[in-house]
């Protein structure tokens, strides 16, 4: 009895983290077991591991990922969010134009509460590849009410090819520009990334297998 009982206890926490990982829509699956962090030596694997293990989530903290293109963020961002999800917490993957797109709709449709409490629910929403596009002002000012309104009361993932002195090439307006950072920062784990691309050093040993 005592056997059968275990199975559908597992069987069931199976299904849950089935959904946990369906819910967060991750595009592709990576983990943090599967990034070389020898070809990143600045970012600590011991870190990214307590990461991992959602202590941040409980005092509201986020995780900002800065650096150049093409040196793993990405791939870090989703490895911490699928380690999250089989720890048991609710996690959503967008890209930012994604996002943006979402509130603009939303905001369209007289729904910007509603959208904004779903994404409540979930403990952590990792936005990727925030700085890639500049945004018009009035999708920058969406962008600001939907990270002001998890200030505090739930956490975000970053990832950003911009430096934070260059983030009113994103958001346009200094003044706000200024105050998000105030209120991203206050509580966060900042990694600096730096190095060469993978994608480049891949592509150059396509084109000489020696390299």
């Amino acid at each position: 009895m005592q056997f059968l009982l275990e199975g559908e206890l597992a069987h069931r926490d199976e299904q849950r983290l089935r959904q946990r990982l369906k819910a967060a829509a991750f595009p592709y699956q990576k983990r943090l077991e599967d990034f070389d962090f020898s070809l990143i030596p600045c970012v600590s694997k011991v870190r990214l591991l307590e990461l991992a293990q959602g202590a941040f989530l409980s005092s509201h903290d986020n995780v900002l990922f800065i650096g150049p293109s093409g040196i793993g963020k990405t791939h870090l961002l989703m490895g911490l969010g699928r380690a999250l999800c089989l720890a048991g917490y609710r996690i959503l993957f967008r890209p930012a134009v994604t996002l943006a797109t979402e509130l603009e709709l939303a905001h369209k449709e007289l729904r910007l509460p509603r959208l904004l409490a779903h994404y409540r629910r979930f403990d952590l929403i990792l936005v990727d590849e925030l700085g890639y596009l500049p945004f018009a002002k009035p999708t920058a000012e969406l962008l600001f009410q939907f990270f002001s309104d998890r200030y505090e009361r739930t956490s975000v993932a970053i990832t950003s090819n911009l430096a934070f002195a260059q983030w009113t090439q994103i958001f346009g307006n200094e003044q706000m520009t200024a105050a998000l950072l105030d209120r991203l920062v206050h509580r966060s784990h900042i990694l600096m990334m730096e190095g060469e691309s993978f994608r480049f050093r891949q592509s150059l040993q396509k084109q000489d297998p020696s390299s």
